[in-house]
């Protein structure tokens, strides 16, 4: 690919991820910032509220897998094809606590035809790894943006 290319390519996936943050109330919900968005790659970021936590007062996997989902998305989406989960698997290591700032970040693996498989990191304020969570998806008909 040449520069003029990765460059659209680029500014097509900001585009991308503007419209997808403005038509997804969850992320605004529970406080998920876009961080950045590639081809094919996206940082999410989000601090763990009180109104999150589990019985154990520390963040409800449930939140933690919202957060990995949306980023997920947002990579699989980020060419400009509408892209849905065919399946996710989700791992918890270490548990989010209240107060935590917490960052998600996909990468796409494979990509072919109308499948792709991304991987997705929750890590903590301190580096440490909360969660890992694989998503495969499967690109449906249409487009986000003009």
């Amino acid at each position: 690919m040449g520069q003029d290319t990765d460059t659209a390519a680029q500014e097509l996936a900001v585009r991308v991820g503007a419209h997808m943050m403005k038509v997804s109330p969850v992320l605004h919900h529970w406080g998920i910032e876009l961080a950045s968005i590639a081809p094919g790659a996206v940082t999410m970021t989000m601090a763990i509220r009180d109104d999150m936590a589990n019985l154990h007062r520390q963040c409800h996997g449930g939140v933690l897998f919202t957060m990995a989902d949306a980023c997920f998305g947002f990579a699989s989406n980020s060419y400009n094809e509408r892209t849905v989960a065919a399946s996710c698997d989700i791992r918890y290591l270490k548990p989010a606590e209240i107060g935590d700032t917490v960052t998600a970040s996909a990468v796409e693996v494979w990509k072919k035809g109308r499948s792709g498989l991304y991987d997705v990191t929750i890590t903590n304020q301190d580096g440490e790894k909360v969660a890992i969570m694989r998503g495969h998806s499967r690109k449906t008909s249409g487009a986000h943006v003009d």
